[in-house]
């Protein structure tokens, strides 16, 4: 378990909680299953599932945008990465303990 920063936003379409992992998390992107945390992209550790999105992204052939979109049509979930509000209002922070595991191996064998 690993704890998060949980941040709380008022938006104009209402209140939005985004794990924020700060300005030094380079290579670093929670992946978000209708709206919870679910998975952690870091390219920085030697797992196989964040050592190909290393490489697909080194070599310019995909962003990590892309490749959430390509797992949503191929298997049908409802992937996404937080985009934090233009327009917002912290309403709490949190430290919150998760468990996000990487990305399922055979989502990034087929992309």
């Amino acid at each position: 378990m690993t704890r998060y920063l949980l941040v709380s936003f008022y938006t104009l379409t209402g209140i939005r909680k985004v794990i924020d992992l700060g300005d030094f998390s380079y290579g670093e992107w929670v992946i978000y299953e209708d709206k919870s945390p679910v998975y952690l992209v870091n390219l920085h550790t030697e797992n196989e599932p964040d050592m190909i999105i290393n490489s697909l992204l080194n070599k310019g052939i995909e962003t990590i945008e892309s490749i959430v979109s390509k797992i949503n049509i191929k298997q049908g979930t409802n992937l996404s990465l937080a985009n934090m509000p233009v327009i917002r209002l912290i309403k709490s922070e949190e430290q919150v303990e998760l468990d996000l595991p990487p990305l399922p191996i055979d989502w990034l064998k087929n992309i």
